[in-house]
């Protein structure tokens, strides 16, 4: 996956990186998906991460509400590995 089609939320974080350093990453959620001729059981939310996660990850969930839910743990994951975090940056 290369673009998020469908955003739901989109922000800029800035946040004192482990050297000490402020960082400003952008954070991207797009809108849950079926994954193609599996919507009964597999489901993906787009995620973006600038400077966390390797491009765009679709994170997996059995229905639309868990691929969120799940998305929404990787960034709360993000918030809470860097101190000082400040949304709305951009």
């Amino acid at each position: 996956m290369t673009t998020i089609d469908e955003p739901i939320a989109e922000d800029f974080w800035s946040y004192t990186a482990s050297d000490g350093s402020t960082k400003r990453s952008k954070v991207l959620i797009g809108r849950p998906q079926p994954l193609p001729a599996e919507e009964d059981r597999a489901w993906y939310c787009p995620l973006f991460i600038d400077g966390y996660l390797p491009g765009i990850k679709c994170v997996m969930g059995v229905g639309p509400v868990d691929a969120l839910m799940n998305a929404m743990a990787l960034v709360r994951r993000f918030f809470e590995e860097h101190s000082d975090v400040t949304p709305r940056a951009g």
